[in-house]
């Protein structure tokens, strides 16, 4: 019998990079953790969400640079504004908490929301967020879901340094580890071994390193998934790390406050607990607060 015969796969045309030329955008920060802004309402989605274009877009020597992209549309269904977020090798997050915290300033500037209150669309669920404190102090504000899946111990192999390692899904799963000095960490050998552990399954996890520090802050490094590197800081990592700490017996108070690779503070609420049981710290919706900025607005001439 003859095999039936093979029909080539039509060629994939080329990406038309031209076509972003004249499109507004708005750099922004999160405590060093930066992205590249559209506008909903003047650029459409599919414009700039195709993994091309993204990395593109997010290229530090040839593009804006950026470790993500976001779009901001108006919708309806119980909230303001979605966010479609967009890590800078093309790959699509279900929420990014700094990215978060930066839409909730935008929005507000751009008039889609209330800045005392509005509800944002991720892939993780509706988030409640705001503006909080006046003028330079001014900083955003957001409700995360409850956390999930927080497990204080698991059984990856510790190296030299590295006291406890734990998991949390802030939306996304984060691996925590413990350690003695996370400016010591070997992060660019240590993180993709951990981020790929094949307990994490094919997805793997964001690795965050916590230690303490000598004024009782605690200072974190992030290795992201999507970014496949560090980052200068990640929101959601650091509400699993602050939440691990609780996990741990090691959170003083109700607010943990966390220092990022770029010396900017994040601030974590976690909820109240009876602590009665380690795995349930945290369980509650936490709050993180940090910075949200604009740092230049622009236009695409050429990529």
């Amino acid at each position: 019998m003859r095999d039936p015969a093979v029909v080539p796969a039509p060629p994939v045309p080329p990406v038309d990079f031209t076509a972003l030329a004249g499109l507004p955008f708005t750099k922004m920060t999160g405590s060093g953790n930066d992205f590249v802004f559209f506008d909903g309402r003047l650029t459409p989605l599919d414009r700039v969400t195709s993994p091309e274009v993204i990395r593109r877009i997010c290229n530090r020597n040839n593009g804006i640079g950026a470790d993500g992209i976001v779009v901001l549309e108006p919708t309806g269904d119980g909230a303001d504004v979605t966010i479609h977020y967009f890590n800078s090798d093309g790959s699509p997050a279900d929420l990014c908490g700094n990215a978060t915290l930066c839409s909730t300033t935008l929005a507000a500037q751009l008039e889609m929301a209330s800045p005392v209150g509005m509800r944002l669309a991720t892939g993780a669920g509706v988030i409640s967020s705001r503006l909080t404190g006046h003028g330079p102090g001014q900083l955003p504000e957001i409700d995360l879901q409850p956390v999930t899946e927080v497990h204080p111990t698991l059984d990856i192999k510790r190296v030299p340094g590295e006291q406890a390692i734990g998991l949390a899904v802030a939306g996304i799963p984060h691996l925590v580890v413990l350690c003695d000095d996370a400016e010591a960490v070997p992060l660019r050998e240590r993180g993709p071994v951990l981020r790929h552990h094949s307990s994490l399954g094919p997805a793997g996890a964001n690795v965050n390193w916590v230690s303490r520090q000598p004024d009782g802050r605690w200072r974190y490094r992030t290795f992201e998934r999507g970014v496949e590197g560090e980052t200068l800081a990640c929101g959601t990592g650091a509400v699993a790390t602050a939440v691990l700490l609780g996990a741990w017996g090691l959170a003083v108070g109700p607010v943990v406050t966390i220092v990022s690779s770029s010396g900017r503070p994040l601030q974590v609420r976690l909820p109240a607990s009876d602590g009665a049981n380690a795995e349930e710290q945290g369980r509650g919706q936490p709050s993180l607060r940090a910075e949200g900025r604009v740092v230049f607005r622009g236009v695409i001439v050429a990529l």
